[in-house]
């Protein structure tokens, strides 16, 4: 069966995706690693109440029934000082113990709907609700390192360079979030394949990725402007038109929040009761966060990804490579872009985000010092 690909030629060095034996036996055990963390380790951080409230709520929970059933699944799931640590403190507390706090959160965790769904899959298959949050990131993070290694082979990097990546870009931390982060990874790593194997998938995919988590509309429009740059023009403005119609079908259908909304209670003033929201209309509330964001960027091991990439491309380190502005613009501009442009929207050190971003960049740049050495 011949894949539809986008583009007439593919690049003649960098198209090997077939991994050897050992190259497959490591990456299937650092897969296997990364999901053992992500099913006995969890995290149980504080997100698993609000999704598992969300998929309560879809089986009709509502108010105190709401509140008792989310809190008492949780409770049945993790240590009692972990759940202690759910609902202490003003804010945790506040949502514990009032039911219209807890419906206020659930906008926030309703617009992750492919995260959502899969948790409910997970649950009808004989699990309950706070272990399914773990199991659909530990396998979404598994699954994403034998997708990376993939990555590897077609940017000449060596299959066994993963591990490291693994370790250094966060793959085990993502695993044993209850969040959607080893999800949205899988699938940004997946358009990104797509991109560079020139699949007519990578249209599909990008314009559905507002449903796996919305803030990816940012990737959607920078993988089809790629796409749009080098030819195919009328398929990728299709398809940014439907990324942006999905995105604001699922931001209207759940009730989302407004960014005015996300911005205050993520990063001046939280507060247990985001409906009824007053934003701040002091100017300083609103830049202080960059630069909180700013010193935290440069103290986090991602940044030492990002800065090396740049040195590396901005001295000339591809002069000596075959020239593939497709390849360098998948691997380096469009991750590196997504990053810049994510916090400059939103200035939160949730670097649990760029997962996908600094592995990608991370096996690139590996790949490209290499084919330089040769």
């Amino acid at each position: 069966m011949t894949v539809a690909t986008i583009g007439e030629t593919k690049p003649a060095r960098l198209t090997r995706s077939s991994i050897r034996a050992p190259g497959l036996i490591l990456a299937t055990i650092t897969a296997l690693v990364v999901l053992f963390f992500g099913l006995k380790k969890p995290t149980n951080n504080w997100d698993i109440v609000g999704y598992v409230a969300v998929a309560l709520n879809a089986d009709g929970y509502r108010g105190a029934d709401l509140n008792k059933a989310t809190y008492d699944s949780v409770r049945s799931e993790v240590s009692a000082s972990t759940f202690d640590q759910l609902t202490q403190g003003e804010y945790r507390e506040t949502v514990y113990r009032d039911p219209s706090s807890l419906a206020q959160q659930l906008p926030f965790y309703r617009i992750r709907v492919v995260y959502v769904g899969l948790i409910r899959t997970v649950h009808a298959m004989g699990w309950d609700y706070p272990t399914s949050t773990y199991i659909v990131s530990a396998v979404s993070a598994a699954l994403s390192v034998l997708l990376l290694a993939l990555l590897a082979r077609r940017t000449g990097a060596p299959v066994a360079a993963v591990p490291l990546v693994v370790a250094f870009a966060g793959f085990v931390d993502i695993a044993r979030l209850s969040t959607p982060d080893a999800m949205a990874c899988f699938f940004s790593l997946l358009t990104i394949y797509a991109l560079i194997r020139r699949s007519m998938w990578v249209l599909v995919i990008a314009a559905l990725l507002p449903l796996v988590r919305t803030d990816l509309l940012l990737l959607s429009l920078l993988v089809l402007g790629h796409t749009y740059v080098f030819g195919q023009r009328k398929y990728a403005l299709a398809s940014a038109v439907v990324a942006c119609v999905v995105y604001g079908l699922v931001e209207r259908m759940n009730g989302a929040y407004g960014w005015l909304t996300l911005f205050n209670t993520s990063l001046i003033h939280k507060t247990a009761y985001p409906a009824t929201l007053v934003p701040s209309h002091a100017i300083g509330d609103y830049l202080r966060p960059y630069a909180f964001m700013a010193y935290d960027f440069a103290m986090h091991p991602h940044f030492v990804i990002y800065s090396l990439a740049l040195w590396f491309l901005m001295r000339g380190g591809t002069r000596t490579l075959p020239a593939d502005k497709r390849l360098l613009g998948a691997v380096f501009v469009i991750p590196m872009a997504f990053v810049a442009a994510h916090l400059l929207l939103f200035p939160a050190d949730t670097y649990r985000f760029f997962v996908f971003a600094a592995s990608l960049v991370a096996i690139g740049l590996i790949g490209q010092m290499k084919l330089a050495a040769r």
